[in-house]
């Protein structure tokens, strides 16, 4: 099924659903999740029950209404005709009132679960039982992410089992898009914002990198491995672009980085020891060869003014000035960053603090 999206629809949609009734914790979550998948400039689909779904669609539209943004372009509202909610008294529990233009009718609860797969890119599970673990394998099925938050308590609804039931069965299907150690830290207690949730999010939902890693295969391509993978495992991997993971099978190698370039927002550029290596000539270093492809990559950060992170592994030097072709000469105005296996965990800490304040949320 196409959905029909007006200039600022967002690209992604997410699902957040979970129990009907809620405590204080769990609003405040539900409330959460809307302002950030808001600010992060996603679209909400939720149903029209009480609970997570009420507060997560309060706060989203209320976020984007205050953005001075489109409201109906953003939210669907999948709605269950002829159910109703009651509370203690037999009164009527009405769900979130979604603008006419954002509702789309599901006349029975399969339909409603069809209705949700076709429209999320993927789905947020705030509680529920056996309902919500049925909505999450449909998503993993179709090779899209589910976030079970296990860390919440409450009257009804387990939380925790969502979570535990798909971590039960990862090794034959795990989550599309995250490792088991990015699907565990949904675990860890929210201490400000939306914690892990956001930047998982992003990262599995991303369309272009964040991050380009510059690096010489003859260097240090271990080095330039491994930060990848850390990187990769905070910010997510479509974030993050190493040449020899982020080429599509069938694309050229020379547009796929020349695209990373142009849409990333941070260089890393991995200077190891042999970084100067000489080239064709036996004595010059092969970056003053203009042809050469790390000469290019950091040329064309530099010119694109993009946040630049030198990075120096395996016991390597900042060049000198006079190592350097003219064009990288503005490489050496930016701080370097020595890191080696004993300070690997407190050095890529701060530079991922570092990063993060400069690629946002």
């Amino acid at each position: 099924m196409e959905i029909d999206r007006i200039s600022d629809t967002p690209e992604k949609f997410v699902l957040v659903t979970g129990t009907g009734w809620t405590n204080a914790l769990k609003r405040r979550v539900a409330r959460m999740i809307g302002t950030t998948l808001a600010e992060a400039g996603f679209g909400l689909v939720t149903g029209n029950s009480t609970g997570v779904d009420y507060w997560a669609s309060d706060a989203f539209c209320a976020a984007r209404a205050e953005r001075g943004e489109s409201v109906p372009s953003a939210f669907i509202q999948v709605t269950l005709g002829g159910m109703r909610f009651l509370r203690r008294g037999g009164l009527p529990l009405p769900g979130y009132a979604a603008p006419r233009a954002c509702k789309v009718p599901a006349h029975s609860v399969e339909a409603w679960k069809r209705e949700v797969l076709v429209r999320s890119d993927a789905a947020v599970m705030v509680g529920g039982g056996r309902g919500s673990l049925d909505i999450a394998r449909r998503f993993i099925e179709r090779g899209r992410p589910v976030f079970p938050l296990p860390f919440l308590g409450g009257i009804t609804g387990n939380s925790d089992f969502v979570f535990q039931e798909i971590l039960r069965t990862w090794d034959g299907h795990p989550v599309p898009g995250l490792s088991r150690t990015q699907f565990l830290r949904l675990a860890e207690p929210w201490v400000s914002g939306t914690g892990p949730l956001a930047n998982l999010l992003r990262g599995t939902l991303a369309e272009t990198p964040d991050v380009f890693i510059s690096y010489r295969r003859s260097d240090a391509p271990a080095a330039a491995g491994r930060l990848a993978y850390d990187l990769a495992e905070h910010f997510g991997q479509r974030r993050v672009f190493l040449d020899i993971q982020g080429i599509a099978p069938s694309r050229a190698w020379d547009q796929s980085i020349e695209d990373a370039l142009q849409q990333c927002k941070v260089g890393l550029i991995v200077i190891g020891r042999q970084w100067l290596a000489p080239g064709r000539d036996g004595q010059t270093s092969r970056l003053h060869e203009e042809e050469d492809v790390v000469r290019a990559e950091i040329t064309e950060l530099l010119q694109r003014k993009k946040a630049i992170f030198p990075v120096l592994v395996e016991g390597a030097r900042l060049p000198d000035a006079s190592e350097l072709p003219d064009p990288l000469d503005p490489l050496l105005r930016f701080q370097a960053t020595a890191i080696d296996n004993g300070s690997w965990g407190v050095t890529m800490n701060l530079l991922i603090r570092e990063m993060e304040a400069v690629i946002g949320l």
